[in-house]
C-alpha cells in the first residue's frame, strides 16, 4: 500500500472516530433538546446529527476507497501531459476532504454576508466543479433551484427563517 493510500486511511480512520464521538458524546452533552418535539427536523439535535452520520459514512467510504481501489501504475509510453491529467484528476482522499472541509468553513464565514441561498448556490456550483461535473445544464440549474426550494420549504413549511445576508430586503 502507497503512502497516499496509507494516509486515505489514516484520515478516513480519524474522521469516522471523530464522528461516532460526536454522536455519542457531543450531541448529547452539547446539544440542549426539549423532550417534545413534533417534527424531527426542527429538534436542535437533528441536524448535528444527521451532520455526524454524514461524517462517518464518508469517512467508510474513503477508507474502503484507500483499501480496495487499486490506482494503475502509467505505462511508460504515458506522456508528461496525460500524467499530469491522470495526477489532477485522482488527488488523494485526504486532500480532497481538506479542500471540502475548507469549502464548508468558507460558506460558513459568508452566510452572514451572503445569506444562506446565494452561499448554497456558490457552494454547490464549486462542489459540483470540483468533483468533475462538467454539464452545465445540470450545474447552473440545481446550484440555483435547489437553494432556493430548500430556503422556501424552511420558511414557508417549517416556519424556519433562514438569514439572507445582504439579500434581506429581497426577502
Amino acid at each position: 500500500m502507497d503512502s497516499s493510500k496509507k494516509l486515505d486511511l489514516f484520515a478516513g480512520a480519524l474522521f469516522l472516530v471523530l464522528g461516532i464521538l460526536t454522536l455519542i458524546v457531543l450531541i448529547p452533552v452539547g446539544v440542549d433538546s426539549p423532550g417534545s418535539v413534533e417534527i424531527s427536523a426542527l429538534s436542535p439535535e437533528f441536524w448535528p446529527r444527521v451532520i455526524a452520520i454524514a461524517v462517518v459514512v464518508v469517512a467508510l467510504c474513503l477508507m474502503a476507497e484507500s483499501y480496495f481501489l487499486k490506482v494503475p501504475e502509467p505505462d511508460a509510453d504515458e506522456d508528461a501531459e496525460a500524467d499530469a491529467v491522470y495526477k489532477l484528476d485522482t488527488l488523494p482522499g485526504t486532500l480532497r476532504t481538506i479542500i471540502l472541509i475548507f469549502a464548508l468553513f468558507l460558506f460558513y464565514f459568508a452566510l452572514t454576508t451572503l445569506g444562506v441561498v446565494a452561499s448554497s448556490i456558490v457552494l454547490m456550483l464549486a462542489m459540483m466543479l470540483f468533483f468533475g461535473e462538467r454539464k452545465w445544464y445540470y450545474i447552473v440549474p440545481i446550484s440555483i433551484i435547489l437553494p432556493i426550494l430548500l430556503y422556501l420549504f424552511f420558511l414557508h413549511i417549517a416556519g424556519v427563517p433562514m438569514p439572507l445576508g445582504m439579500f434581506e430586503t429581497l426577502g
